[in-house]
């Protein structure tokens, strides 16, 4: 009714007249109820222990509390309702925890006001939560709370101990009436007056619960920690780290050293102002490099050790610069080509310089890009090495050099690699032609190639021209003289360019059906290849490429005077 805001004269709407009917003929019962005035029964005997237990819930509808008074004599044990409190929860919306805390607070004020107002002496009090979380906030000792919760943390813990605080299950926690409400008819019947079973007992078993937060509870403070760190020193080196190009390390040092001296930035650089950049770049090098060689030289010039490995260099400080020495001091050519400007073999700068000039004789060689850099002044230790370093992580020049892709070669076949006696299965093809001269006239004559898949061992026939005919003929007399075989692999012909041509045009010719009748007579089996897969016959193709280099090698004293029995005989 005070939600929808009606007036004391204002009569109420049906939909609320029921439940105010029902509630105030509800309240006529109250008279039923009788609660003693004495805490002690009669003959309860000497009071040897008095205990406060205080119970407190909360919910949706409302939270609130209750206090009971044990008494313990001798023989007894008995408890009784002193007072019970109850609040509506508030209009606006709190969570459950918060009201559950609120109701520990009413708890704690009336614990107060009962060490006045008692005349009795109190050996303990109890207070009994079934909230973990309320628990949880009362305990704690390292976290910060919102302002809500912090405050009622710090009223509980005004007037009571955190060890006073002790858990109880819902079904046993009597304060849950004060939240959720009873009729009278529920309330004479329920434990609010009989008080919990557990406190009849003799010996009480108290349960203080988890006392840990929950993990991410909205009441918690974040804790927001500022930390500081001195900034680290960072190295030349590592400045110099982020620049990928030598041209760009010079021109950002010659502004650095122009802002220096506060010279307008907005004309180009001059030639100038790179070399004083360059030898600046130098030098922070050689100080990072070879700090303790400076520092030699700079005291007894020419002083380095015999074992050192600058020693052969004989190096000297010009300008605060270490270069190489020698006996060319005399020579008119240019101070750099003298006496290079000494790098270590590792750095950002040498890398850089190196970078530059292998780019500059556009991706060549080891040799060139390092005879380009002692051409301009530069002798980098170990240079060598370094230079084909660079040339392995160069990118464009691993794009350059990179070996061509090979495929992958599948299994042999059995043929090749079961052992059997030789020229049991081989492969055929023919090569050519020879001109040979009979009389006036010349001739063409053509090399028939068997060789054996397993023991690689070569037969060669000479045949007279590429006629079917010819072409078995030079079969028979391969049989007549290897003994039977299994199996003859062949190419189609279709694999000759260029100067085969003619080759190819007369393998075509062949009768391919008679060659395979005379085969199937002889139980031999005749396999082609597939056409434009050379790869296939290269065990014939390699064995042709031999015979052809001797044949060729053998011939040239013989040209123009070859006839048969010439070519028969070199076969």
């Amino acid at each position: 009714m005070c939600q929808k805001g009606i007036g004391w004269d204002e009569p109420l709407p049906e939909e609320l007249k029921s439940r105010w009917e029902s509630w105030l003929n509800d309240i006529r019962n109250l008279e039923k109820i009788q609660i003693p005035r004495c805490f002690a029964p009669e003959n309860f005997g000497k009071i040897l222990k008095v205990e406060l237990h205080h119970f407190s819930d909360a919910s949706s509808q409302g939270y609130g509390q209750c206090l009971y008074i044990r008494l313990v004599s001798e023989d007894n044990v008995h408890c009784a309702l002193v007072l019970g409190k109850a609040r509506v929860a508030p209009t606006k919306i709190v969570t459950i925890p918060r009201l559950e805390l609120t109701a520990a607070v009413i708890s704690a004020a009336v614990s107060s006001m009962l060490k006045e107002e008692l005349e009795l002496r109190v050996d303990r009090e109890y207070f009994w939560t079934d909230s973990q979380v309320v628990l949880g906030y009362i305990n704690n000792e390292a976290r910060r709370f919102h302002v809500f919760v912090a405050n009622r943390v710090q009223r509980i813990r005004e007037t009571t101990n955190p060890e006073q605080w002790y858990y109880v299950d819902t079904v046993e926690n009597p304060a849950d009436h004060a939240s959720r409400g009873l009729k009278v008819a529920e309330l004479i019947n329920s434990n609010w007056f009989v008080v919990p079973k557990f406190l009849w007992e003799r010996e009480l078993v108290t349960n203080q619960g988890p006392s840990d937060l929950l993990v991410g509870d909205p009441e918690v403070k974040t804790i927001q920690v500022l930390t500081t760190e001195a900034a680290k020193q960072v190295e030349f080196q590592e400045r110099l780290s982020r620049f990928s190009k030598w041209t760009t390390v010079v021109n950002v040092i010659a502004r650095i050293q122009r802002l220096a001296k506060r010279i307008n930035k907005s004309t180009p650089l001059n030639v100038e102002e790179r070399k004083r950049a360059t030898l600046t770049l130098i030098k922070l090098a050689q100080q990072h490099a070879f700090k303790e060689e400076l520092h030699i030289l700079s005291q007894e010039p020419g002083k380095l050790p015999c074992n050192h490995q600058l020693y052969q260099l004989d190096p000297f400080l010009q300008d605060g610069v270490m270069r190489v020495g020698g006996r060319l001091r005399r020579a008119s050519a240019p101070l750099d080509l003298r006496h290079p400007i000494i790098l270590p073999r590792d750095g950002v700068v040498t890398r850089l310089v190196l970078a530059y000039y292998h780019k500059k004789t556009h991706h060549q060689g080891r040799g060139q890009t390092l005879n380009e850099l002692r051409a301009n002044g530069y002798w980098i230790i170990g240079g060598s090495k370094a230079v084909a370093q660079h040339i392995r992580q160069c990118v464009p020049c691993r794009r350059a050099r990179r070996p061509a892709e090979e495929q992958r070669m599948a299994d042999l076949p059995p043929d090749r690699v079961d052992p059997s006696p030789p020229f049991t299965y081989c492969g055929m093809d023919c090569f050519g032609p020879f001109y040979t001269k009979q009389g006036r006239k010349e001739h063409k004559r053509y090399g028939l190639l068997f060789t054996c898949l397993c023991s690689r061992a070569v037969h060669i026939e000479m045949l007279e021209d590429m006629t079917t005919d010819a072409f078995i003929n030079g079969l028979r007399r391969f049989i007549a003289i290897r003994g039977a075989v299994r199996h003859i692999r062949s190419d189609q012909g279709s694999n000759f360019v260029g100067a085969r041509n003619e080759l190819e045009r007369a393998l075509n010719k062949l009768n391919k059906e008679r060659i395979n009748a005379y085969l199937a007579d002889k139980q031999c089996d005749f396999l082609m290849n597939v056409p434009g897969s050379s790869h296939v016959g290269g065990i014939w193709e390699r064995q042709i490429r031999t015979v052809r280099g001797v044949l060729c090698s053998v011939m040239a004293h013989s040209a123009g005077r070859l006839d048969d029995g010439s070519l028969r005989t070199f076969l």
